[in-house]
Parts: structure tokens; sequence; C-alpha cells
């Protein structure tokens, strides 16, 4: 039922090969009703000016016939002048020749008068109905020579338009079935090329339907322009989807060993103290398991944060974040926690200006970062150690953008020169292998024992942020991380917290 209810509730999809023909089709359909207008016009034209020369050819040849006598005007209507309109044998011809006075000197007197008619030698065609039907007469003059005054005599020559109105349609008719024709033509052309256009995507759909879950290499096709972005995109989000599960299975690996073993430690301690008998050996085999207990713990939940800062470095957009808060809130959470009252912070922002040290970030990352610091300093460092975090801003050299810095300075026994690119990464704690070259251990520090997951967090959240990572020996003789970020816009001048230094 559930099913059955999304299909109905579903949106329409809409087809756009469809969409893209109906609108070609409607264009072609306003074309066509243009160019029908345009060809009626034309046809109408057509026929009139072809009808309008035999008008014109049968009163002038009337007119030349036209002779001044002594006994007055006589008019001989040539037989040739009427077998030009007999061309169209349907028609009838109508004529009338008369004095610009008005007397009529042959033909039919009652004929349609021209409005305003003004004798002239320049041919004037009037459309109007006569005897019960459409005719199209013309009016031409000539000038009589002879006697004391020269006349007009006109020739008003009348044909219907039977032959005008059929030779029309035929023209239109004509002219419009080619244009019908040319625009189906021209239709089937879109089709095709419609779905030429649309190929890549079809190939492009078979390619993804018949891939496997694990195959995630990019897409192969060679789409046109208009589809070049499409496709860039869906490479774009294979290539994350790839890095993400990747991720996913790294991190599944990494649970499982690290898990795996340090239970496996845990069980084999409770083990041997179940077998102990001595009281003072059953005490120490549980300090033992309380203390591979704690590292379980910690190592659980530094899996869990390395994975939640890469996670968030992929997904979550920057926002303007203010270190010396961030930094400040740190130390105090860190303070509350904390059960080593001999260990001292600093904290010194004298050197940044007085909007505060602003860059675009992840403020949970940037703190799950400056806690591992912190507590990687506190596990690793002598009983009496001293941890300084230093912000500071660096104009950037040839003009660039400038950087705030985070330096985190500690005096236990930092790592040797040779050994610090191997501390970023994953599972590689130092252990016995720290020391700045003058004897120093991990055995000197509270705790010898480390994940080896501390420094890589730090070096997944700089990544993330586009800064600059680099370890070195701290001026209290440990170690020193320096972490530069490229400087953000912050909320406005005057804004967040002054500077000054802090000694906790």
């Amino acid at each position: 039922m559930g099913i059955n209810a999304f299909k109905r509730t579903a949106p329409r999809r809409f087809s756009l090969r469809r969409r893209l023909l109906v609108r070609m089709a409607t264009g072609f359909v306003l074309i066509i009703g243009l160019a029908a207008v345009a060809l009626w016009t034309y046809a109408r034209n057509a026929a009139n000016g072809t009808y309008d020369l035999l008008l014109n050819g049968a009163a002038l040849a009337i007119l030349e016939r036209s002779y001044v006598l002594p006994g007055g005007t006589t008019v001989d209507i040539p037989y040739s002048a009427l077998e030009m309109l007999g061309l169209a044998p349907d028609d009838r011809v109508f004529y009338r020749i008369f004095l610009d006075t008005g007397v009529t000197l042959t033909g039919e007197s009652e004929l349609p008068m021209a409005g305003n008619l003004v004798p002239s030698t320049r041919p004037r065609y009037v459309d109007a109905s006569w005897s019960g039907e459409e005719v199209r007469f013309i009016f031409l003059g000539r000038r009589l020579p002879g006697g004391g005054d020269a006349r007009w005599i006109i020739a008003q020559v009348g044909h219907t338009r039977l032959a005008r109105d059929a030779l029309e349609r035929s023209l239109i008719t004509n002219g419009l079935a080619m244009l019908v024709f040319l625009s189906l033509v021209g239709l089937a052309f879109v089709g095709l090329g419609i779905n030429r256009a649309l190929a890549p995507l079809n190939a492009i759909e078979q390619d993804l339907s018949r891939r496997e879950p694990t195959d995630m290499t990019p897409l192969a096709a060679m789409p046109p322009r208009e589809v070049e972005a499409l496709i860039s995109a869906i490479n774009g989000f294979i290539q994350r989807l790839a890095v993400n599960q990747q991720h996913t299975q790294t991190f599944i690996a990494d649970v499982a060993h690290q898990t795996r073993t340090a239970l496996g430690a845990l069980q084999g301690t409770l083990d041997s103290a179940s077998r102990q008998s001595d009281p003072e050996a059953l005490a120490n085999r549980l300090a033992r398991a309380q203390d591979q207990a704690n590292r379980t713990a910690r190592l659980t939940n530094q899996l869990l944060a390395h994975a939640m800062v890469i996670h968030r470095g992929e997904n979550t957009p920057l926002q303007a974040v203010d270190l010396v808060a961030l930094a400040r809130a740190v130390l105090e959470d860190t303070l509350r926690h904390s059960l080593s009252s001999d260990l001292e912070y600093g904290l010194e922002t004298t050197s940044l200006p007085k909007g505060g040290a602003w860059i675009a970030g992840d403020p949970v990352s940037l703190r799950e970062a400056l806690r591992n610091l912190l507590d990687n300093a506190a596990k690793h460092g002598p009983l009496e150690n001293r941890v300084d975090i230093t912000l500071y801003r660096e104009a950037a050299e040839g003009g660039g953008m400038p950087v705030i810095g985070l330096l985190v300075e500690d005096a236990g026994p930092g790592i040797r020169p040779d050994r610090r690119e191997a501390a970023l990464e994953r599972f590689r704690s130092m252990g016995s292998e720290a020391g700045n070259g003058t004897g120093q251990g991990a055995g000197t520090g509270r705790s010898g024992q480390s994940s080896g997951l501390g420094l890589a967090i730090v070096r997944a959240v700089a990544q993330a942020h586009g800064a600059q990572l680099t370890l070195g020996e701290s001026r209290l003789g440990g170690l020193a991380v320096d972490i530069r970020f490229p400087e953000g816009p912050g909320p406005g001048p005057g804004a967040g917290p002054g500077s000054g230094e802090m000694t906790l």
C-alpha cells in the first residue's frame, strides 16, 4: 500500500524530448500562420496583377480605336480587345465608353462609377458589385485631339472575379501544402536531431544502470557543451562518493583492528588477573586492566573523533570563527575536566589586532584539534609541564592573503626531526621513539601510551581548512605545533574579544 501511495503522490515526470518537440511544433505552426497571411496577400496581388494586365490591354485597344470626326466622336471596338478577356471562359465582361462630360458613347451606361474620378492616362482599378457578382473595373482615359476643345474619352472595362479567385485559391493551396510538407519534414529532422543530441544521456543512463555499487570510475562520455557541465557534476559527485566510501571502509577496518587488539589485551589482562591468588599480584593485574580499559576508551573516542573530523571537513560549510574565543573556551573546558593541578597553561594574543583572530572554519573540528593538542601535551609531558598557546597574525609575502597562526608549545620530550612526519600518520605513536635528541623519552611523562591519532586528527583539520601544519621544537624544549590558517572575514571592526595574555 505504501508503494502504491507513493506512486499516486509522486510528481508526474515530463519528457524533455516531448517538450522540445511540442515547442518546435508550436514554432512551426506560428511560422505557418504568418506565412499563410503573407501568402494570401501575395496570391491576391498576383491574381489581380495577372488579370489587371488583360483589363489594361483591352482598355488600351479600345481607346486606340477612338476617333474625332466632323460628326462627333466615334469608337470602333476591336474584336481583339474582348478576345483578351475571353481567356477566362467562365467570366463575364462589361464595358462602357464615355466622355468626361458623362455622355456614354457605347456600352452599359448604368455601370458603377469610381468615386472622385479624374480622367487620366494612368489606370485606376475599382472592385464593385454588379449584376449579382463581384466585378473588377478599370478606368483608363485618353485625350482626343481635334476641334477647338480637347476632350477626354474614358474606357471602363469590367471583368468578374471567378478566374482571379480560382488563381488565388490555387496559389494559396499549393503554397500552404508546400509549407506544411516542409514543416513536417523539418519536424522529422528536428526529432532526429533531438534524439541525436540526447543520445549521450541515454549512454550515461545505460552506463550507470549496468554498474556495480563499488564501481566509482568517472563517466567517459563525450557530451556536447550543453551537457558537459552535467557530466562534470556527476563525475565530481562520483569522486566525492568514492572518497567517502574509502574513508568509511578505512574507518571500519581501523575500528575493527584497533578495537579487537585493545579488547584482546584487556581480556588477556583480566584472564591473568583471575588466575592470581596473591592479593598484591591481583591488584597489580587489575590496575593494568584498568589502564588498558582507559586506553581502549580513549582509542574509541579518538577513532570517532577522527571520523567526525573527516566527515565535517568534506560536508560542513565553513563559517567565521574567532580563534581567540575558541582557544579560551577549549582551555576553560580542559581545566574543568583536568585532574592534574600542576599543569600550567598560557594563552598569548598580544600580537593580534583588536578585532580578534578570524578565520573561515568549522568550530567543532577546530575545538577537537586544539583539544587533542592539549591532551597530547598533558599525557606525554613531564609531571611539571607547561603548555603555551600563541595566536598571531602575519602579513603574507608578495601581497597575498594574511595568515592567522595557532602555535601550541609544551615542555615535554618532543619528537626527533626525522620522526616528525611519521608522527602525523594514523596509529603511529612515537612511544620510546620520542625525544628531541637530549635523552628525554616518553617515560618521563604522565603516560607513555598513545593511540597515535591525536596528531592525525590535527592534520586532518588543517587539511580541511587549507592550513599549513608544521612540527618543530618549542621554546620550552618540547614539541611545537604551528598551524597557519588563511585569514578570513570577521563580523566587523571592533567585534570579538580583545587581545591580551592569560595564564591559567
